[in-house]
């Protein structure tokens, strides 16, 4: 009796497991959905300039790759302007993706490293003000 009554509870715990897994990829699915604050046509001007963009590349872990190139005037981008090109890129990507985090790629070669320092700092005040800080390291 103990047995089948082990058996059963074993058989109830993988079914709510199950259940509590498909709940979260719905929530998933519903919060990628509503956490994308922008649309591109609402920030167009701002993508254009193109300081930072999505590859299309992954990381071996799946990682989508953030690119910022070479951009002579980076420093006269507005931090409202930055915050709202990182928050649609790394809100583009699915949530899985996204859960294992960006590889991002910095160009600048032309610059000293005091302004990549700059950059870095800058990137991890809007990434740290727009997700779960945790999950983003550099």
């Amino acid at each position: 009796m103990a047995r089948i009554w082990m058996q059963t509870e074993k058989a109830v715990m993988q079914e709510l497991q199950r259940r509590l897994s498909n709940v979260a990829h719905s929530i998933d699915e519903i919060m990628q959905k509503e956490s994308s604050p922008f649309y591109a046509a609402d920030i167009i001007t701002e993508l254009k300039r193109q300081f930072a963009f999505l590859s299309g590349g992954r990381g071996q872990d799946g990682s989508p790759i953030i690119i910022f190139p070479e951009f002579p005037s980076f420093c006269e981008i507005g931090d409202q302007e930055f915050r709202n090109v990182l928050t649609y890129l790394t809100s583009t990507p699915s949530l899985s993706a996204a859960g294992v985090g960006f590889i991002v790629v910095i160009d600048r070669r032309r610059d000293r490293w005091k302004c990549l320092k700059g950059t870095l700092l800058r990137i991890s005040v809007s990434l740290n003000s727009n997700m779960d800080a945790q999950k983003y390291c550099f």
